[in-house]
């Protein structure tokens, strides 16, 4: 044992009384012995293909090829979450010799001409000689993943089914198919163009009922289809006759639309809101359905359970304000310094003074916020260093960095309210009108110019 392994140890026996020494000796110098030697997890050979198969060949396992690009976010999840996995990494270093590849950087673009990966990730498992033995696509756990290597093995197909339980719950519905009983029985709606909320909710407590509010519009394909089908039926119409006082808003035409879908926050449509006769809130349905599906939605709305399209907001939400609150908790006094690439920023974070040089050069602005995480770290190394797009930003944009992380970003966030989704995109056209936020990883121009144009070309409905 050398001398600084020996010294940790000691102090480690000296730390912990109640333990054993001997034992508290011996696993002192696993985990540090395992330490020393990076043994945790699955480890990727560093070299080309070519190399990767030989020493496959060489030690007569099979290749893994791990398929991957900078900006993919399930990539990320693999090589974080599921690669170290102690387990994992014993079965696949034992079986496999395994490789990363950026399938857009090095000889990634050159190798795909032949590998032909569309979707990311994607691993592909080569016997020695390099014959592809089979592939599949996606993230999923450690044990699933090692489940489908094992099939690869011996021969079979790899078994792709979802992982998560939750996913399967939150996936739209593949729509039944309609059977309608058409007796001239459906809904009857009282109509938004002819009765006021008010008198409505008035008629609901006379009749001690709740108020269902059907929010649609002509342009909604899916609410046009709720009123040919689903609400022509008879049974469909039993239930809520009996049950409501059927309210339909034409979220466009009727006088009070728009000002209950500012009210009641109704963000998709159609939205089927139900209402207690005091004009509270009880619960919601959103989305179409067919007649079984949508007895059900409602039956389940009636007993207070929340709608699935709602509960993917609510989760979403809260995702947001718990990203939110962590890169609050960190923020920096100073900002990060703007990167030098090939697209030319302004110097400093003042959106107010990037806005009059903007108007003054008849420009656009673009404030890029950056939050430093992978996404946003690819575009800043990799497409503010693309020809096409420096040129189409430094020709028609006046260009300003903020950091995310630091008190100033964080002001410019508030202020412009952009979700925790990063890289952003604020624009505002040459008037220094301010346009709206776009996100995601640009990684190449004609998406980049489609993007930013529809928000600087959008105007919207008086």
């Amino acid at each position: 044992m050398n001398r600084k392994l020996l010294i940790l140890v000691l102090a480690g026996m000296l730390l912990a009384p109640i333990m054993s020494v001997r034992a508290f000796a011996v696993r002192q110098v696993a985990q540090l012995a395992k330490a020393a030697d990076g043994a945790v997890g699955t480890q990727f050979f560093k070299g080309t293909f070519a190399q990767a198969l030989a020493k496959a060949k060489k030690e007569n396992k099979k290749l893994m090829v791990d398929c991957y690009t900078l900006w993919c976010g399930p990539c990320r999840h693999m090589a974080k979450n599921v690669f170290p996995d102690e387990n994992l990494g014993k079965y696949m270093n034992a079986n496999f010799v395994c490789i990363q590849l950026d399938m857009e950087h090095g000889e990634g673009p050159e190798l795909n001409k032949t590998f032909n990966v569309k979707a990311y990730p994607t691993f592909i498992f080569f016997d020695a000689e390099g014959k592809e033995m089979s592939r599949f696509e996606g993230m999923c756990m450690q044990d699933e993943f090692q489940k489908r290597c094992e099939r690869i093995l011996k021969g079979e197909a790899p078994i792709v089914k979802e992982d998560s339980e939750t996913a399967k719950k939150v996936q739209p519905q593949v729509a039944e198919k309609d059977t309608i009983i058409d007796e001239g029985k459906g809904v009857n709606f009282i109509k938004g163009s002819d009765v006021r909320l008010a008198d409505v909710l008035a008629q609901a407590k006379r009749e001690n009922k709740r108020v269902l509010v059907d929010f649609w519009a002509t342009w909604c394909h899916a609410c046009m289809k709720m009123n040919n089908t689903t609400f022509r039926d008879t049974r469909i119409g039993n239930l809520m006759n009996y049950t409501f006082v059927n309210y339909a808003v034409d979220v466009d035409n009727d006088p009070d639309g728009k000002s209950l879908v500012e009210k009641f926050n109704i963000k998709a449509f159609p939205t089927y809101l139900i209402l207690n006769p005091d004009g509270t809130e009880y619960n919601r349905v959103v989305g179409s359905n067919p007649v079984e599906p949508f007895a059900k939605a409602l039956t389940d709305a009636l007993l207070g359970k929340e709608d699935r399209f709602t509960a993917m907001e609510r989760m979403q939400q809260e995702a947001i304000a718990k990203a939110k609150a962590e890169r609050q908790s960190k923020l920096t006094a100073s900002p990060k310094a703007t990167p030098k690439t090939k697209v030319r920023f302004m110097s400093g974070t003042d959106v107010v003074k990037a806005i009059k040089a903007a108007k003054a050069k008849n420009r656009n602005l673009m404030v890029f916020v950056s939050d430093s995480d992978y996404k946003s770290d690819y575009v800043e190394k990799y497409s503010f260093n693309d020809g096409a797009i420096a040129d189409y930003l430094n020709n028609n944009f006046v260009c300003l960095f903020v950091d995310a992380n630091s008190k100033q970003g964080d002001a410019v966030i508030t202020k412009y309210e952009v979700m925790e989704q990063f890289p952003s995109f604020l624009l505002f056209n040459s008037k220094g009108e301010f346009k709206g936020c776009a996100g995601g990883a640009m990684r190449d121009v004609d998406t980049m110019k489609d993007t930013f144009n529809m928000y600087l070309n959008y105007t919207p409905q008086k």
